[in-house]
Formats: C-alpha cells, structure tokens, sequence
C-alpha cells in the first residue's frame, strides 16, 4: 500500500516570470499533489508534474520559454476536460491540488489572481465523475494501540461514518477486503518501533493510496465530538475516535469547509458478522474474476440487480459483512420472502424504482454545500416521485412513512428551478421566471437591452446602407459593429474605430457602448441574483437533510430486498433455514454462478452434509475436471448467501451459523513479497489454523502441492489431525486431496468421512459424472485427464508405465508403520513436545517480516529436515 509521489518544485529563480513564481507559490503549498494550473481555457502542469503527468495521462510534453537555457516542461488538457484527466490520476492513488482563476481575465489589472479552490484526493471526492456508482468509496484512518486498532471508514459521498476496535489478529481480514482508496495513517516516527511494525503488518500491502500524518493529528477528538455528536459512540471507542479526529480534520482540509455535518454513524463489532479475508473473497470470486477471467464469472455479476445505484451499494454492503446472527438473519430473509408473495407488488416496486437518481449521493453533496443546480434538479425530480414509489409498498410497509419527505421540500424546488437547471449556478439560467421579482426585472432589463441592440443593426443598415453591417460581441471589445473593407467608405463619421481586422473593421457609436453597460450590468446581476437565489435554496432544503438521507437508506434497502427476491424467484433459489446449530445440510446444491454459465439443466447438483459432532471434516478425492473444487465453492458461496439474507441455490438447506468462513483453493507466487506459490499456501493455512473456531467452516483444495510429495503428504496429513483434535480448533471443514493415503484416516479420526467424485469407466475412457458420494477414489485419473488434454499417444504410454511401476514400491504401510517413524514426521502435533514445537510456542508471527519467516523456515529445514536447504 504505497501513495504515488509527486516530486516537490524546483527552487524560485529570479529570472522566473510572476506568472510561474505564481505557479510555484501555489506548488510548495501543496508539494504531494498534482497542481492544475488554470491558465485561459486549460488547465496546466509544469516542471516534474508536467513531465511525470504527460507520461501517466499520455499528453504530449512541450515547454514554456523554449529560449531560455533551462525550458520549463509544461502540459496541459483543455479545461471541459479536467475531470476526465483527474479521475485517471485518482484513481492510480495521486491527489489533485485545482488552481483556478478567481477573477475575469478581462477584468483584471496585471496577473490575473489564482488559488487553490479545492484539493482532490482518492478517498475524499464526492462529485459523481469520480466515484464508481454502485460501489463505497472509502477513506480509512487507523489509530493503533496496544490492545487494538481504532478504524474510522468515512465515504465523504454518502455521508457514512463507520467506526470500529479491532483486535489485531482479526484486523487485516476486516479491512482487506472492504473498497478503500485511502489510509490516513499516523507517521511512523510517531509511534513506538514495536506499535508502528504491528500496523505496518496490519495495512502495508493493503490497496490504496497512503497519506502519513503527525501524531497529533489524531488527537484533536473534542472536534470530533462538538461535530457529530454521540459523545457515548465515541467514549466507548476511543482507539476509533483518535481516528475520526484524524479523518474528520483531513476532509476539512482538502474540502476547504467543515466537512461531514451530518454524517450517519455506524459502529461495527466484527462478532455481527460472518468474517472473510480478502483471499477467500478472491478464491470465491465474489465481486472480482481470477486473473484472465470475466465479470460474468463473479457472483456479483449475477447478483446485482439493483435498479438504483444506492440499492447495489447497499447489497453489496450485505454480502461483503454477512450477519452472524440468527434473528438478525430470519429478519432480512422475512423481508426478502415477503416480495415474493403474489401480491407484494414486487414488479410494480421495482418499476418504480428505475432511473431514480442517487438521493443518497445528492443529498451528501447538499448537506456539504457541494450540490449543484443541476443536482437540485435530479433532487426535485427524485422526490416528485417518491409518492408513486410509497403507493407500490404494501399499506402497512415500514418505509412509507420513511418515504414521507416533507411535502414542501419538492415543492419549494419545483416552484423555485427551471426545468433543466444547468451544472453551475455563476451562468444563469437556474431560477424560474415569476420566482422572484427582483431576478425577473434584472432579466428583463437585460433582454430588452438585446432587442435594442438586435434592432439596432437593422437601423444602421438602413442608415448607412451596408447591408453586410452586423453587430458582435467578444469579451474583450464588447459590442461592436463591423464593417467590412468595400464599405468603409460609407461609415458615419459618430462610428469609432475600435478594432481592425484582415478583411474587416470594427467600430463602436457612444449609443452602443451606453446600452452596452446597461445589459452587461443588468446580465451581471441578473447573474448574481440568481447565484444569490440559488445558494438560499440549497440552504434551506439542506434542513432536511435528515429527512432526505432516511428516504434515500429506504429506497436502497427496498431496492436490495426486491432484488435478493427476484433472484430467488428467477434462479430457482430456496429459503434456508439458519440456526444455531453445528450442522450444515443442504440438498440439491448448485453453484450460484457455474449453473448461469452452462445451459439450462446441465449443472449437476449436489448434497452436503457436515456436523461439528458427527462429520466434522469431509476428505474430498476424485479426479480433475470432476468437479471437487467447484462443489467446495458452491458449499461457502451458500452459506455466504444465507447469512447475507438472501435464499441459496438449492431445493433445501438448512446452515447451522458460521462466524469465520475460510478458504485454501489455490494460490500465486506473490513474488514482489517475496513468498512463492507454497509459502503463500503455508501463510493461509497458518492463518485458518491460529483463527478457526468450532462454529467455522474451512474449505481447502489440496495443502501442500508446493513442495515434494512426501513433505506435502505429511502437511496435508498433520493439518487434518490438529482440525480434528479435541483440543483443536475443530471447525467443519471440506479437504479437496489428491493424496489418497489420507483416505484411510477415518479408521483413526473418528468425525472424518471420505467423500469421492463419481465417474464411469468404459474402457479406457472416463466420463465424469460431476457427482459426490460417500467412499473413497482410489485413482486420480490424471492420465486420462492428460488425454483429453491431447498430450501426445507415446508420452500417455509411457506414463502408465511408469504409473505402474511407482504403484507397486509405495504403499501407505511404510506410512503406518513403524509408527515411530510417523510420529517423527507427524510429531507436530502429537503428545510428546517436539522441539520444533516449542520454538513455535515461542513464536510471535505478528513480529516477523515475511523475508524473516522465510529466514527461519529455511533454518529449521536445516536443522529438522535431514539437510541444507
């Protein structure tokens, strides 16, 4: 987790021009961020941005004074444009420093007056181009302790505030798999080496931009408590206040304006949820594909059927932290069956919703001052409709009364805006005619003004009799009237000569600059006054912000529910029945994403059966391609589903509760790391057997395929053991293994059962069933997977032979006995302390860097592995 740098400007020199010491003054304010530099009708960069942006925005590097020894570099994109070239730079982790110019060029003596008008950072903008619609955007600040890491989640454009105290062990898993752009982080010179080693372990790697801040930036929590309130919130938390203190002052700093008035506090406990880390989202792909895949590959992509962008980010919110808890679970899954009852009204809800604006968006952006005219305008038509939106819901619906926006807010708004408001309110055109009087005599000063001046022209052809005279304006010379070269003999002596052109002359009578003044003057304030007319509208319709921002989490949360049900009625998904039981039954069981993918009625579905009592751990063997991988997907994309509140994709499931759902399906070299595809494996597996617990569900595809087959054999056996001992986690666990020695371990652990992928053998073909059933695979069936692959004739040949040859010398007696010798293997987990046991006693894997685990994994291989390494 690194934030892009942006190299700090060059020394002033006095040869510099005022413009570029302008330029300079502006940058050593604001060294870490890109400047755009208003100049005319572009925005420009110079020195190392200007070089560094070219490269990263592909724009074409010039330079400013190329006749001087020293050019500056400089580049630029035209100013309609900006956004589009900021939110590359966003969303690649820089910030944005805009410098506008704060006064007409036309107008201004000298050099024209810049500044800073706002600072735009990945975790901190709210205007609608730089946010992904249908996803938070947060900005993390941490403040760790001894105990535990304070979290404040801020996404400046709903107004969201999340608090939380983590405890370490627990924290990278929370945070690495939440959408975070940016980390506010206290400087590491500000902490204890030994505290600011904990949190770099916690956050160095995670994605999004990195701002480092001082110490004492953390500390201000009397702001925090004088701006939101809920002094209980933040006395109980004072880890996670020290962290608001920190987010709350970053956001008035580069908003320029006290940020978040109003924000919605939530404090989360991560005991409510159903806990995954950032690997499992991956091997599930939930909201992401593997590397190579597509969209379509995610269950997201199937999932999200919102009509409204608040409605998906409210869904997401769900499957990203699941609920642990059964009546919290049977509440949503109510509310989600409820839509599917013939006459809930479902479609009409749903319909309604449609092309509805983001009122959750642009009521954050009213409450901050933020919102635009044209905002204004989405926001009247957005509460025009909320009446037909209350008339779909069910009469006795909790949320009509939600729904219930005070009638005058729409209708200040409606009598208040013009029918399509434009995106800024310093050009006019925003206030309806008959508002205001004053706004209306201003324009029709103005407007009489140009019909004066529109006739004029016609006047003066006749008076002259140039019918080629017409009369322009430009901001420098205003009104003029031109004429051109064949008639200048026919100009009136009152005409003065105001301008010359190649083919034409410009001129201005003292009549025309007279009722100049008078429509610019009256357009100027015509301007004002509407600027005037509109800031008091945001104002008064920001008092009901609360109001505005209750309906909004209604429609998104209607909108999550109607989806969730229309789902489950378009899918053929089914109601489960959570409790608190350790069982795990499901019947008819279907891949929530594979089954879209195949053509209707080819995917296979499958039972399960778990209990933490009875058939804690079930050893999956079978073949390639025959499935194994994808059913342990299907269990853990079922469970997440239920505890989300949503139905699953089975005809029947009953899921006794999951707090921690952990999966080992696969792995890549992480090499920038320093860890290889098996020390990646190691680490995970590490992390599922120091957090399992009884209530858990462990899903691993193969454990150690890294490694030489004896050493991964023996880990894939010990691992077993210690999730079955009863002083072990024992969490309900699916091992997917080639190692087919391990079937035989029912006969010593007795909650085991082995499990196999069913295929047909005829003759030397194998047809894959894609079915699971009780017993054990004695084959791979890798060589015929080899065929299918089209490995050549002779090279399959060969292989049976040697296959053959290796089945006759191993056998799993050597295995079994002597059983010291597997002790002396196993011994890790046994009864009598095996030395390499203690020392892991000893260990503190939150104080090791990953080069030193690797370090110390190489020295024990030295020294209990029978050699050097």
């Amino acid at each position: 987790m690194t934030t892009p740098a942006v190299s700090r400007p060059p020394a002033p020199s006095s040869a510099r021009t005022p413009l570029m010491r302008q330029y300079l003054e502006v940058k050593r304010e604001h060294p870490d961020a890109f400047v755009f530099f208003r100049l005319g009708d572009f925005y420009e960069m110079f020195f190392e941005d200007a070089v560094r942006g070219a490269g990263l925005l592909g724009l074409t590097l010039t330079s400013r004074n190329k006749s001087d020894a020293q050019p500056i570099p400089m580049c630029g994109v035209p100013w309609h444009q900006r956004d589009t070239y900021v939110s590359k730079l966003l969303r690649r982790g820089y910030k944005v420093a805009i410098c506008d110019q704060l006064e007409d060029p036309a107008l201004a003596k000298g050099l024209v007056s810049r500044g800073v008008t706002e600072v735009l950072t990945p975790g901190s903008v709210m205007a609608e181009g730089f946010v992904e619609a249908r996803a938070n955007r947060f900005l993390a600040a941490l403040w760790p302790t001894e105990e535990r890491l304070g979290v404040c989640l801020v996404d400046a454009s709903t107004a969201e505030v999340k608090l939380a105290e983590l405890e370490w062990p627990e924290a990278r898993a929370m945070l690495s798999r939440l959408p975070i752009a940016e980390w506010l982080l206290p400087a590491a010179e500000d902490l204890a080496p030994a505290l600011s080693a904990r949190l770099e372990r916690v956050a160095g790697s995670l994605e999004g931009a990195r701002t480092p801040l001082p110490a004492e930036r953390f500390a201000d929590r009397a702001r925090v408590a004088e701006r939101w309130g809920d002094p209980e919130v933040l006395a109980a938390l004072p880890a996670a206040a020290g962290a608001s203190a920190a987010a709350l002052g970053y956001l008035d700093r580069v908003q320029g304006t006290r940020a978040l008035p109003r924000p919605r506090i939530e404090r989360w406990s991560e005991g409510e949820t159903l806990r995954y880390d950032a690997a499992t989202a991956r091997h599930l792909e939930i909201f992401t594909p593997q590397p190579g895949g597509e969209a379509a590959h995610t269950l997201w992509h199937h999932l999200d059927r919102c009509a409204t962008a608040p409605g998906s980010r409210r869904l997401r919110a769900w499957i990203e932290r699941p609920l642990a808890g059964a009546h919290e679970i049977s509440r949503r899954l109510d509310a989600v069956e409820a839509w599917l009852a013939p006459d809930s009204g479902q479609a009409r809800l749903r319909e309604a919703l449609r092309g509805l604006a983001d009122l959750e968006r642009l009521t954050a952006r009213l409450v901050c001052a933020r919102a635009t005219p044209r905002d204004l305008g989405a926001l009247r038509d957005t509460l025009g409709r909320l009446p037909e939106i209350a008339a779909a819901l069910p009469p006795n619906h909790a949320a009509r009364a939600a729904l219930a926006v005070p009638p005058g807010v729409h209708a200040r708004l409606s009598a208040a805006l013009t029918h399509e408001p434009p995106p800024v309110s310093g050009e006019g055109g925003v206030i309806r005619p008959g508002h205001d009087a004053m706004r209306d005599e201003l324009h029709g000063l103005a407007h009489s003004g140009k019909r004066w001046i529109a006739e004029l022209e016609a006047a003066e052809r006749g008076r002259t009799g140039i019918a080629s005279l017409k009369i322009g304006y430009n901001r420098v010379f205003g009104y003029y009237l031109e004429v051109t070269r064949p008639h200048l003999d026919k100009v009136p002596d009152d005409y003065e000569r105001r301008q010359t052109l190649t083919t034409a002359e410009r001129f201005v009578t003292p009549a025309l600059k007279q009722k100049e003044i008078e429509v610019l003057s009256a357009e100027e304030r015509l301007k004002a006054r509407e600027h005037e007319l509109f800031v008091a509208l945001r104002e008064e319709t920001a008092r009901a912000g609360p109001a505005l921002l209750l309906a909004a989490q209604s429609l998104g949360s209607l909108d999550a529910e109607t989806t969730l049900a229309e789902a489950a009625s378009l899918y053929g998904w089914v109601r489960p029945a959570v409790d608190e039981s350790d069982r795990i039954e499901m019947r008819g069981l279907r891949h929530a994403v594979v089954e879209r993918l195949l053509p209707r009625g080819e995917f296979v579905p499958n039972d399960v059966s778990l209990s933490g009592s009875e058939r804690q751990i079930l050893l999956l063997t079978g073949p390639n391609m025959g499935g194994k991988s994808t059913y342990l997907r299907q269990i853990a994309l079922a469970v997440l589903l239920a505890q989300a509140g949503s139905f699953v994709p089975a005809s029947e499931a009953r899921i006794g509760l999951v707090d921690r759902l952990f999966t080992r399906v696969g792995a890549a070299d992480r090499l920038g790391a320093g860890q290889s595809t098996f020390m990646v494996e190691m680490s995970e597996t590490a992390e599922i057997l120091s957090s399992a617990t009884p209530r858990s569900l462990v899903l691993l595809d193969e454990i150690g395929r890294g490694t030489s087959t004896y050493d991964g054999l023996a880990l894939a056996w010990a691992v077993t053991e210690f999730l079955h001992a009863s002083d072990g986690p024992r969490p309900r666990t699916l091992f997917a293994t080639h190692y087919h020695e391990l079937t035989g371990l029912p006969g010593r652990l007795a909650r085991l059962r082995n499990v196999q992928v069913a295929v047909r053998e005829k003759g030397d073909q194998v047809i894959f069933l894609h079915r699971i059933v009780e017993g054990a695979a004695d084959r791979s069936y890798g060589i015929h997977v080899a065929r299918l692959a089209g490995l050549p004739e002779r090279v399959i040949q060969r292989a049976r032979e040697v296959l053959g040859e290796l089945e006759d010398e191993r056998t799993v007696e050597h295995l079994e006995r002597p059983r010291d010798r597997v002790q002396a293997q196993l011994g890790l987990f046994g009864t009598a302390p095996h030395p390499l046991e203690l020392e892991l006693r000893e260990l503190d894997p939150d104080r090791l860097s990953p080069l030193e685990a690797l370090q110390r994994v190489v020295e024990w291989k030295r020294r209990f592995g029978g050699g050097a390494s």
